[in-house]
């Protein structure tokens, strides 16, 4: 017997805001693919569709160098794209749903595409219970993107998600969306887009639209989900267009990085096209495709090529493409503007704001007091040591760190390397070593950055030392060189502590941004929980006469 064919078919939706007009959905370079005005239940449409020109596939070369057997064959890609206006404005600008097919997503401009959209959708018709994915990314300067999965469901505690210093940008939840799936459970995927099945009849498709418009004015379905959107996006224009202007200043600035600002890898955008190995960047002077991905000075590079009142339009316009190697021919991304690599943090009148993949949010004040509340904490913590003489003028770092260990009765372990893990190279195991496992790493801070790339190296430092043998025979030989032996100073961390050091007035727990309290509190979470101890202890760096 057939089986009777659903009535529901999963399909991908993204929402798009801020449309000058329906037609400026579409990139330019898509404009010979037909547009056809199409009719759903009466709603006016847009549909675009079409395919990429006919190209040898990409790994013809390969074997035909292998074997010495030339390949022929050649492929196309088919798109498809559905625009359906929305019956509500943004702003006075158009609001519209695109229904992609194939690889309709590359049809589609970026700068329109509603971040976030199918997340937020997601973590409102979800079982609290029933999460299946999460892809998190930590707010530092690494980065770093993880995905958890659990096929059988769990709740939000059981993916690790940390309520300080983790935005969510995937999440894969069982729910049961009343009008949607037929009354069953459903899966639903929630990222810059939504997946989920939808009516395929036109009266059906259109209902469940408005349906999902109501799940987005509803609250998250409970207060852990509500976790998963603790920054809030900025609608405001005239609040957008003055946080860009601050933004243009810091990339003016000589130092850009010495500010709350950085790259921000758009890993949601990887999540849904694949993986990447090697990038393009459109307008970078002719470069081609680029082994490895994209650094901070890549991204910012071209765009100080234009004068400065054209660089609103230049970070939209200059753009990243991905690819999975070399190959021209393997593109795995849409246009990426430089835009959405860029992370900002900026505070106006008490508030704390964020960019983030080129949209504005404004922090969660349970946030920012969260992360202030625990900074502070760990500064308050007594260190096991005490007494340290003020970093006096004219010595530098290397000095410093002689002296303290000399006054500390410790071994100096200054640029006495040992070797890293993997791809890490040689790393410092500390720069002050003292009897009973006291790891103490010393920076002088004049910004955010070289606090946060302490922490950093103090925890790659940490965690080397804890896993990797070779690591551990280096120093120990090195502690036997300085005339220390393995019993007295143990080559596994037990207290590490981080010396801050700060012209005119010492370090607190209110003078790190934001950005490295995160990085601060996931470290000493982290190490917690091996039974390592992180401390802070400030001091004061003279000001030389000079300077003065």
């Amino acid at each position: 017997m057939a089986r009777k064919r659903s009535s529901e078919s999963r399909v991908s939706l993204y929402r798009l805001v801020g449309l000058p007009s329906l037609e400026a959905a579409i990139r330019e370079k898509y404009s010979e693919f037909t547009q056809e005005h199409v009719e759903i239940d009466g709603t006016p449409g847009l549909l675009y569709w079409g395919s990429t020109p006919e190209s040898s596939v990409k790994w013809g070369s390969t074997l035909a160098e292998l074997t010495g057997t030339s390949i022929t064959l050649k492929n196309s890609v088919p798109a498809a794209v559905l625009l359906i206006p929305d019956d509500g404005t943004d702003d006075g600008e158009t609001v519209a749903w695109a229904l992609s097919f194939g690889m309709g997503f590359q049809l589609l401009d970026q700068r329109f595409v509603d971040n976030g959209f199918g997340q937020r959708v997601a973590i409102r018709c979800a079982n609290p219970m029933s999460l299946q994915s999460i892809t998190k990314t930590s707010l530092d300067e690494r980065a770093k993107t993880d995905r958890s999965s659990i096929p059988a469901g769990a709740p939000l505690r059981s993916f690790g998600f940390e309520d300080i210093g983790e935005v969510a940008s995937r999440v894969v939840a069982s729910g049961q969306v009343p009008g949607i799936g037929d009354g069953k459970f459903v899966t639903v995927k929630g990222a810059d887009a939504l997946s989920m099945p939808l009516a395929c009849k036109p009266k059906g498709f259109l209902g469940n639209i408005s349906r999902i418009k109501s799940i987005l004015s509803s609250p998250p379905a409970s207060d852990e989900l509500a976790d998963l959107e603790r920054l809030v996006r900025i609608k405001s224009k005239d609040l957008i267009e003055e946080l860009d202007e601050e933004l243009l200043d810091c990339i003016a600035s000589d130092d850009p990085q010495a500010y709350r600002l950085g790259l921000s890898w758009p890993h949601e955008t990887l999540d849904e096209f694949g993986i990447a190995q090697a990038h393009k960047i459109t307008g970078a002077g002719g470069r081609g495709v680029t082994d490895g991905l994209p650094s901070f000075e890549d991204i910012i590079a071209p765009l100080k090529k234009y004068e400065r009142n054209m660089w609103p339009i230049m970070l939209a316009k200059l753009a990243v493409f991905l690819y999975e190697s070399t190959d021209p021919n393997t593109l795995t991304s849409a246009r990426l503007p430089l835009r959405k690599w860029l992370t900002y943090e900026t505070e106006k009148e008490g508030k704390r704001y964020f960019l983030h993949s080129g949209t504005w949010y404004i922090m969660d004040q349970t946030y920012a007091d969260s992360v202030g509340r625990r900074t502070h904490e760990i500064f308050e913590k007594d260190a096991p040591i005490s007494d340290l003489q003020v970093w006096r003028s004219g010595v530098d770092e290397a000095a410093y760190n002689e002296e303290l260990a000399l006054h500390l009765k410790g071994l100096c372990l200054d640029k006495d390397l040992v070797s890293g893990p993997g791809k890490r190279g040689r790393i410092e195991a500390c720069d002050v070593m003292l009897p009973g496992g006291t790891f103490i790493h010393v920076k002088h801070v004049h910004s955010s950055a070289p606090a946060s790339h302490l922490i950093a190296q103090a925890l790659v430092s940490t965690d080397t030392l804890t896993y990797d043998d070779q690591a551990k025979k280096e120093l120990r030989a090195k502690i036997k060189k300085k005339g220390g032996d393995g019993n007295t100073y143990p080559v596994k961390p037990k207290n590490v502590v981080i010396v801050l050091a700060r012209e005119k007035t010492p370090l607190s727990a209110d003078n790190l941004f934001t950005f490295t309290r995160v990085n601060l509190g996931r470290q000493v979470r982290s190490l917690a929980a091996r039974g390592i101890e992180v401390y802070v202890v400030p001091v004061l760096k003279e000001t030389s006469a000079a300077s003065q």
